[in-house]
């Protein structure tokens, strides 16, 4: 009988404790719901208006050479030494990013995991950070090259859901967000899950991090700023809510300098925030607000900033506002298909008619335009190019990625092709990311790629 009860206790234990593999913390079912009472940041009567992004114009359709064969004077190169979080930086914007560009492999992970991975991947002290759609996050060493912690939030309640979760890190602290409406913080050294919450409501943005607030949206445009250290909720904001969905999600940028917080959300408004005052700063509306209903979609691209330029790209055009004044500098009737890359003095972006274009900032005058695939003599290559996963300026170039694992290159002063190249045969379905000189991706089979 004693040892009946011996092992019984001994059962019990095992089965209570925290298994850092599957990740067995408490289920996260029975985590409560948090009240949802929207509490309005200061009133402070921001500009608001309503600005037409349909310009009476067509949509500009024209190979372009340069007036002059003139440096465009890019930015040198510079060093990232860690990504950690979505589009690398608060920007969402980096200008030129430094690359050996050797371009040899010198290391293949196994398969990452057997699920489908999201997206939003992340590198933080040597470890590419990631999840799967089964929920599971996986920490992998590029110096052990192998994974060195998995865990996995979810029990059974949510074993059949697909998950899509959205990361960030900060201080060895990592911040997920997730479509079911979950937000939590995992201690990166060791190892467990410091705070939890319900929201309730689906998630639906990247995350972002700054002076002790992370910044995140749900599916209703409803944002958030939250505590790091407790989840707590600093504030939160309804935008406009909108009952169509697409595959855009609503998207933050971040302006360190002047405290400001931008936000684009599915509805079709663009906001800036000053998240330390708690304040309204201003608010363009891109969909008409005396039109009823909810009629037609938003599509965009995630917002990009440097210095005081912003610019919102949509389905039928590209627009520059100053982020200080809300001023529009100027609007150009274009179909991009891929968030764009500022410059300094540039914006470069890539249309759906398949041509390449230089902006000039100032005034948005097209410098140039050439058809991404005029000069690729080898007709393999642009036949079976896909579609672009990715936009890079690396080492004064502009590097296309394709998700069928092509890569082209082109000189940004006049948009001439430099080189063309098939990096991964078996595709790219992650953002490729820089490294210490290096360059980083994830292939179709789940499995990481590592080029000097």
């Amino acid at each position: 009988m004693k040892n009946l009860i011996l092992i019984f206790i001994f059962s019990m234990i095992i089965s209570c404790s925290f298994d850092n593999k599957t990740g067995i913390w408490k289920d996260a079912s029975n985590i409560p719901v948090d009240k949802d009472e929207t509490e309005l940041i200061q009133k402070n009567d921001p500009i608001s208006r309503y600005e037409d992004l349909v310009v009476e114009k067509e949509f500009f359709n024209e190979e372009k050479d340069p007036i002059n064969n003139y440096n465009l004077n890019l930015e040198p190169p510079i060093l990232i030494n860690e990504w950690k979080e979505q589009y690398g930086v608060k920007t969402n914007n980096i200008s030129n990013i430094s690359y050996s560009s050797k371009k040899i492999l010198i290391s293949k992970s196994p398969k990452l995991s057997r699920r489908s991975l999201n997206k939003n991947i992340i590198f933080y002290q040597d470890n590419l950070i990631f999840s799967d759609h089964n929920g599971k996050i996986f920490m992998y060493s590029l110096t052990l090259k192998k994974k060195t912690f998995e865990y996995n939030f979810y029990k059974k309640n949510f074993k059949n859901l697909n998950k899509e979760i959205n990361l960030v890190v900060n201080e060895n602290i990592l911040y997920a967000a997730d479509n079911i409406g979950y937000l939590y913080a995992l201690n990166l050294e060791d190892k467990s899950i410091i705070w939890a919450k319900n929201y309730g409501i689906p998630f639906r943005s990247n995350l972002k991090y700054a002076k002790n607030q992370i910044f995140l949206a749900n599916q209703d445009n409803v944002i958030y700023s939250i505590n790091p250290i407790t989840g707590d909720k600093n504030w939160q904001f309804a935008s406009k809510l909108t009952y169509l969905k697409s595959d855009f999600e609503n998207n933050f940028a971040l302006d360190l300098l002047n405290n400001n917080l931008f936000f684009l959300n599915t509805s079709g408004e663009l906001y800036s925030i000053d998240y330390l005052e708690q304040k309204i700063n201003w608010v363009i509306n891109f969909k008409n607000p005396l039109l009823s209903g909810d009629a037609t979609l938003f599509l965009s691209y995630p917002i990009v900033i440097k210095n005081n330029n912003l610019i919102v790209s949509t389905e039928k055009s590209l627009s520059s506002y100053n982020t200080l004044t809300s001023l529009r500098n100027w609007i150009l009737p274009i179909e991009p298909i891929f968030k764009p890359i500022i410059t300094l003095n540039y914006t470069y972006a890539v249309l759906k008619n398949n041509l390449l274009i230089c902006i000039e900032n100032l005034n948005g005058k097209v410098v140039w335009s050439q058809n991404l695939f005029t000069y690729i003599g080898n007709k393999k290559i642009k036949n079976k190019f896909g579609s672009i996963i990715d936009l890079k300026i690396v080492n004064n170039e502009i590097n296309i990625y394709s998700k069928n694992g092509y890569l082209l290159a082109f000189n940004p002063n006049n948009g001439n092709l430099t080189s063309s190249s098939r990096v991964s045969k078996n595709g790219i379905t992650s953002e490729v990311i820089f490294l210490d000189d290096n360059m980083i991706f994830i292939d179709k089979k789940n499995k990481l790629f590592k080029f000097n």
